[in-house]
């Protein structure tokens, strides 16, 4: 069987990648490769000195616009007047002083102005000795 010539594309294409490995060797063969000792070579640069920055003073911080408003419960009896908040912190110092381990869940105070006293219960519990004068 006679043997089947080679078509044009593949002739073409054979002769494109020979020439390109022809040029690659040659690039090789001739590019000597020459190695210079790199000198470093620094000079100073006077810095201009940059003004300070002013600094501001902090602002005042504003009043929070959603603070609770202080709330002062008076009773006022007779020629007297009872601050009933200023009752109940007198009354849980009392208690506190007293029992400083004991943790308080609840504390309720019971003011009698016609006895001149303040009844108080620490979590539900009642005693004689709780009791405050006004």
């Amino acid at each position: 069987m006679p043997r089947k010539t080679a078509s044009t594309k593949t002739d073409t294409a054979k002769k494109t990648t020979r020439k390109k490995k022809a040029a690659v060797e040659a690039v090789v063969e001739t590019a000597p490769v020459i190695a210079e000792p790199i000198a470093e070579t620094v000079t100073e640069v006077p810095v201009a000195e940059t003004p300070e920055k002013k600094t501001r003073k902090p602002r005042a911080k504003k009043a929070d616009k959603k603070a609770e408003p202080v709330l002062i419960t008076t009773l006022q009896l007779g020629n007297a007047e009872f601050d009933i908040s200023d009752i109940a912190a007198k009354a849980y110092k009392a208690y506190k002083s007293t029992h400083k381990r004991k943790a308080v869940t609840e504390f309720r105070v019971y003011v009698k102005p016609e006895e001149g006293v303040a009844y108080f219960t620490v979590n539900g519990e009642g005693s004689p000795d709780f009791k405050i004068n006004l």
